[in-house]
């Protein structure tokens, strides 16, 4: 973990309140894993305070570049995506713990959900790059076409995708889920990664479970120091107690999470 003054690059515009940031942050990009984040601080100011956490989407090792996606969700955000090119930006990370990489035989699924769509980007990135490379079937669920952010980019890294919008403005009309319930009645999935909203990720969890296959998430929460020392991010294990989702997280195999009481603290 580093903190460091990093070149915004570009700044684009993906889709409505949605940017890709990309930075110059070699010793972050060096020792980034999928899954992992960035703690990002708001340019030239001290308020908004605290710094907003950022999946890591692509880390190019070759050129020392990040790759963010930033919804605007309030103030901070709003300050981030409008950084001039050429501004610095003061980033803390690689933050958290990653996914787990699959082993042995037998496909791998992505389900993602919007904006959690971005750690599972530089995760197939780097099960791409493998030799063999793994079999990724991609499922991506939005609420509509205009959720369906950089679904280029993961599409790309897939074997087969799949698109599904609540509306039907997109891909198949419907919830992600359900495309996911088709895919594991296959049986040939290994192994299953999910980000997205949290009600999603609940029940792609269950879903695993009953299935008998392992299921990891990235898990998306508010923070303070990103370092496990505010315990602000904590939410409650399986069994009682709870876990930091920027220390013992981002990443979890949903069997450790007692995704009921985090439901119930959502609502």
């Amino acid at each position: 973990m580093v903190s460091l003054e990093c070149e915004l690059l570009s700044n684009e515009q993906d889709a409505p309140g949605h940017y890709v940031m990309a930075l110059a942050a070699p010793e972050i990009a060096a020792e980034a894993q999928p899954g992992q984040f960035v703690h990002v601080r708001t340019p030239r100011t001290f308020d908004p305070l605290l710094r907003r956490p950022f999946s890591i989407m692509l880390a190019d090792r070759v050129h020392g570049h990040l790759r963010l996606l930033a919804q605007v969700v309030g103030r901070g955000t709003e300050i981030l995506v409008n950084t001039p090119v050429g501004a610095k930006l003061e980033l803390l990370g690689p933050l958290g713990t990653g996914f787990p990489l699959p082993g042995g035989d037998g496909e791998v699924l992505m389900v993602a959900g919007g904006v959690g769509v971005a750690p599972l980007i530089f995760l197939a990135d780097t099960l791409r790059g493998w030799a063999p490379p793994v079999y990724i079937r991609g499922l991506f669920g939005a609420a509509d076409e205009n959720m369906l952010v950089c679904w280029n980019e993961f599409a790309g890294r897939c074997d087969e995708f799949y698109v599904t919008t609540e509306d039907g403005s997109a891909g198949e009309a419907g919830l992600v889920t359900e495309a996911l319930a088709q895919q594991l009645d296959r049986g040939q999935a290994a192994i299953v990664y999910t980000c997205g909203p949290v009600a999603m990720m609940a029940v792609v969890a269950q879903m695993c479970a009953e299935a008998g296959v392992p299921c990891y998430c990235s898990f998306e929460q508010r923070m303070g120091c990103g370092v496990g020392a505010c315990l602000s991010c904590a939410v409650q294990a399986a069994g009682g107690g709870y876990l930091r989702v920027c220390k013992d997280g981002p990443v979890f195999a949903t069997e450790r999470l007692d995704w009921e009481a985090i439901l119930g603290d959502q609502q």
